[in-house]
């Protein structure tokens, strides 16, 4: 079972209490998708662009003023299989790291649509 969750439309949330990001659809390539990560989670400077770097920086976001961060994929992203497997384990390990910590919670949604494909690329 993933940490990751599926939904059939995109849950409010409210700004003052939660860090809502949405990944953007037309991501074709994992240097946009990392560059996204790095401006929308205000990532910082010594953000590496690869694949560790996000993880390290998923597992701290400490400069995040709220406890709670959303991260809303209206679509896949575009990348190669390979590469979308190793993205959604990232995003999957980050959710789990955080557990029941105090200092912030990640939330990782997806369409219910690809919900088949993103537990059959975690299984892989």
């Amino acid at each position: 079972m993933s940490a990751i969750k599926f939904a059939e439309s995109m849950p409010p949330y409210a700004p003052a209490e939660v860090f809502h990001v949405r990944i953007d659809p037309k991501i074709s390539s994992s240097y946009e998708l990392l560059r996204s990560f790095y401006y929308l989670l205000w990532f910082p400077g010594y953000f590496g662009f690869n694949w560790n770097a996000l993880s390290d920086c998923l597992r701290d976001l400490s400069w995040i003023p709220c406890q709670k961060v959303v991260l809303v994929h209206e679509a896949l992203p575009g990348l190669p299989r390979e590469e979308l497997r190793i993205y959604l384990r990232v995003l999957s390990d980050a959710v789990l790291d955080w557990g029941n910590d105090d200092a912030h919670e990640l939330e990782v949604i997806f369409r219910a649509s690809d919900r088949m494909v993103v537990e059959m690329l975690l299984l892989d």
